[in-house]
């Protein structure tokens, strides 16, 4: 009986183990580098920055040709308003494009991960050991 009970367990072990699909993973450095729409963002997030500075510097130059005291003032004044109006623009828009990724990602991956059966796909910066890499699978989803 024992021997029927053990033989039993071990074949349920073996059954469960072999419907485990396994864990992929996605580098999400090689994704960003290499999508397009992650490109095309990163692209307009540095021309806002750029932007910021280019400002920043003329109104430097302004405040430092001004003449009183007090157009120095009103320059900073002004700038240091636009500056925050640019800053707030940047990180509404840098928001956007982070959760607009994020969802175009999450859906390719789940996308990938239905077709290879796997059980979850993860950050390659999560996975100590082992796992699939579906980083190409779900590049090629985006494209």
């Amino acid at each position: 009986m024992k021997k029927t009970i053990l033989s039993i367990l071990c074949f349920m072990c073996v059954a469960l183990a072999s419907n485990a699909a396994g864990i992929g993973y996605i580098n999400y450095d090689v994704v960003s580098k290499n999508y397009s729409l992650a490109k095309k963002y990163t692209n307009d997030l540095n021309s806002k920055v750029n932007s910021i500075k280019t400002y920043t510097a003329q109104k430097d130059k302004e405040v430092a040709n001004a003449k009183t005291a007090a157009q120095k003032a009103s320059i900073r004044k002004t700038a240091l308003a636009e500056i925050e109006k640019k800053q707030k623009d940047y990180l509404a828009t840098r928001q956007k494009y982070e959760n607009d990724l994020s969802q175009k990602i999450n859906a390719a991956a789940e996308k990938v991960r239905v077709q290879k059966k796997l059980d979850v796909i993860l950050n390659k910066d999560y996975v100590a050991a082992g796992g699939v890499d579906v980083t190409a699978a779900v590049m090629q989803i985006l494209k």
